[in-house]
């Protein structure tokens, strides 16, 4: 099924890119042994941008953003048969391409200096790019949701309860982490910025290999 090796490549796929670039820096000596995850040494825009990392980064990272237009239309389509609300599919896929363009964006902008300008590009691109994504999860979720008790034949419930509890607790953490250091200005220093980026970037993209397993039962 198309749907689930979208799914499957687009958790694997940044996955292993930003971590083989980070392993890329560290052997070269470019960057200092250490876990982002629970050090927060680098951020991922860091380790993404050195050379030679940023050769791979920036390819992969496109082909990710291919994907993912891809698994947008491929949930649009799928969900059309379904004769659900057309206004709340195009929502779906409005957000999709949202947090796709806004990551090419980010991606373009990595690693070029220059004007302010371009380095609120790079911000604001990946800024928008996780807002919209997140969007666009809780919305294909909430669809899942709709049609689950319908379409156990083809669908798991199972996961998809899970997937929408997991998505919620991503928005919470979200939304708490935004109010505590942006809106309430908690004095936060880098490193733990940091850790809270690589640790949520791992979270959202679970999201992508739990809707790999919402098909599972097609296979039998």
């Amino acid at each position: 099924m198309l749907l689930k090796r979208l799914s499957l490549g687009l958790f694997i796929i940044p996955s292993v890119t930003i971590i083989l670039c980070l392993i890329t820096t560290i052997y070269l000596n470019i960057l200092d042994l250490c876990n982002p995850f629970i050090n927060g040494c680098y951020s991922i825009s860091r380790v993404g941008r050195s050379y030679p990392a940023v050769l791979l980064f920036k390819p992969m990272m496109i082909i990710t953003i291919i994907l993912m237009i891809a698994y947008f239309f491929e949930h649009y389509r799928i969900f059309k048969k379904f004769l659900l609300n057309k206004i709340f599919l195009n929502l779906i896929l409005l957000s999709g391409l949202v947090s796709s363009f806004s990551l090419l964006v980010y991606i373009i902008f990595l690693g070029v200096e220059g004007s302010e300008i371009w380095r609120f590009m790079r911000r604001g691109g990946i800024f928008i790019y996780i807002i919209s994504l997140i969007i666009s999860q809780f919305l294909i979720i909430l669809t899942y949701l709709k049609i689950k008790n319908d379409y156990q034949v083809i669908i798991s419930s199972k996961i998809i309860n899970i997937n929408f509890c997991y998505n919620v607790l991503l928005i919470t953490c979200g939304i708490i982490i935004i109010l505590l250091i942006d809106i309430f200005s908690l004095t936060t220093s880098w490193y733990v910025k940091n850790i809270i980026q690589w640790n949520y970037f791992l979270l959202m993209n679970l999201f992508f290999l739990n809707t790999y397993f919402i098909w599972k039962k097609l296979d039998k």
